[in-house]
C-alpha cells in the first residue's frame, strides 16, 4: 500500500544556492526591509499576472484587507461567496463591511450570477469574487458589467490563482479593480507567508502602497490616514522572486496531473473533474464533483493510505457559527450541497504520475 500525503514541498539544489546567494547579498546591501529586492518582486510579479501595479504585504489576508480599506467599505455591503475561506470574510469585516453572503451555481464551487444580481441593493459597495481552486469562471466577464452598470467596485479573491487567466483582457488579479493573493506554503507559489496585492488604478496604488506602511506620505514622519504594517523583509522577497522562476513550469505539471485525474476517472460516472476550458487555469487543487457524500470517499481513501487535501470548502461560511450575524438567509442550498459531493485529491508539483495512478485505481474501487 503506498502511502500519499496531502502535500509536498521540495525546493532543488540550485533553489537553494541561488537564494543562498541571494541572501548574503541583501546581508550587504543597505536595506534587509523594502529594498532592491521587494520592488523587483513587485515588478515581476505584474509581468505574471499583467497588472501595471504590485504591493507586496505579509499575507494573503492583509491584501484583502487593505484592498476593502482601499474602496471605503465602512458600514457597506459586500456580496461574496459563502463558498470561500474564512478570510475573505474577516477582511470585509475588519474593514468595517458588512458580508452579504451569495449562494453557488448548483453543483458548482462558483458563485450564482443570477443570485447576484438579486442581492445588489442601496447599500452595496463591492463584489468579492473567488477563484475557486485556480479556476477563473466564464461568467467573470458578465460580472464586470454589472459591476460598471452598477458602479460597484470588484474585489478578487485569487489567492488559488497566481497566472491563471481566460483571455489577454481577464487575468486573474486584473478582472476586477483590485486583485489579493496569498503565498502560504501550500499555494501555488509561495514565500513561507505573504501576499500580493495587484491593481490597474494609480490612485488605488498610491493609497494600498501607503495603507501597507502606516498610513505614511511622502514626509516618514506623518501620516496621512490610519494604516497598518504590513511590509516584507528583502528575504521574502528573494523567496518569491526565485518562485516566479519556476511558477510555470509547476503550473504546467499541475495541470497535467490534473488531466491524468481526468483521463483515469473517465469512464467513472461516480466522478466529475472540473477543468477550466480556455486560457490557463494555476490548478491550485484538482476539484472532482462526486455523487457519493464526500465522507465515504475520503475514509475509504485514508485506509489506503491516501490523504485528500482541504476541500473547497468543508463548510460554507453561513453555516459556521462566529458569522451568524451577518446571515440573512440560511438556505443557500447549491453550497451546502456542492461541500458534500467534492473532494480534492492530492495536487502538487512533486507528485509522481505513478501515485496519481494510486489515487485514481483506490477512487475506482469504492
Amino acid at each position: 500500500m503506498k502511502r500519499i500525503p496531502i502535500f509536498k514541498l521540495n525546493f532543488e539544489k540550485k533553489f537553494q544556492d541561488k537564494y543562498k546567494n541571494l541572501s548574503n547579498k541583501v546581508f550587504n546591501s543597505k536595506a534587509i526591509s523594502e529594498g532592491y529586492y521587494v520592488k523587483k518582486f513587485e515588478k515581476n510579479f505584474s509581468s505574471l499576472v499583467n497588472s501595471k501595479y504590485s504591493i507586496a504585504v505579509t499575507n494573503g489576508t492583509a491584501a484583502l484587507e487593505i484592498a476593502f480599506r482601499t474602496i471605503n467599505i465602512l458600514n457597506k455591503e459586500v456580496i461574496v461567496p459563502t463558498n470561500t475561506f474564512f478570510a475573505t470574510i474577516i477582511a470585509i469585516i475588519n474593514a468595517g463591511g458588512k458580508p452579504v453572503f451569495c449562494d453557488n451555481k448548483p453543483d458548482s464551487p462558483e458563485m450564482d450570477i443570477e443570485e447576484i444580481k438579486n442581492k445588489i441593493t442601496k447599500k452595496t459597495k463591492a463584489i468579492c469574487i473567488v477563484h475557486v481552486g485556480g479556476i477563473i469562471s466564464n461568467d467573470c466577464s458578465n460580472i464586470v458589467k454589472i459591476c460598471k452598470k452598477k458602479k460597484l467596485f470588484l474585489i478578487e479573491d485569487a489567492a488559488h490563482a497566481h497566472g491563471s487567466f481566460l483571455n489577454k483582457d481577464l487575468y486573474a488579479g486584473t478582472i476586477g479593480d483590485i486583485g489579493c493573493f496569498s503565498f502560504y506554503p501550500t499555494k501555488v507559489m509561495t514565500t513561507g507567508e505573504g501576499g500580493m496585492i495587484t491593481t490597474n488604478n494609480k490612485k488605488f496604488y498610491v493609497k494600498m502602497n501607503s495603507s501597507k506602511n502606516f498610513g505614511r506620505g511622502k514626509n516618514p514622519n506623518f501620516i496621512n490616514f490610519l494604516g497598518s504594517n504590513n511590509k516584507i523583509s528583502e528575504f521574502t522577497a528573494i523567496f518569491g522572486l526565485l518562485e516566479l522562476e519556476r511558477i510555470k513550469k509547476r503550473i504546467n505539471k499541475r495541470k497535467k496531473l490534473v488531466m491524468r485525474y481526468l483521463e483515469k476517472l473517465k469512464d467513472n460516472d461516480n466522478y466529475d473533474v472540473i477543468i477550466q476550458n480556455k486560457g490557463r487555469c494555476s490548478y491550485y487543487k484538482c476539484i472532482i464533483k462526486t455523487k457519493l457524500n464526500s465522507k465515504i470517499i475520503e475514509k475509504f481513501c485514508k485506509k489506503n493510505g491516501i490523504n485528500l487535501t482541504g476541500k473547497v470548502w468543508d463548510t460554507p461560511i453561513h453555516k459556521q457559527n462566529v458569522f451568524q450575524k451577518y446571515v440573512t438567509r440560511n438556505n443557500l442550498k447549491n453550497s451546502e450541497k456542492f461541500s458534500k459531493y467534492h473532494i480534492c485529491p492530492p495536487n502538487y508539483p512533486e507528485l509522481t504520475y505513478d501515485e496519481i495512478d494510486y489515487v485514481c485505481t483506490i477512487l475506482n474501487k469504492i
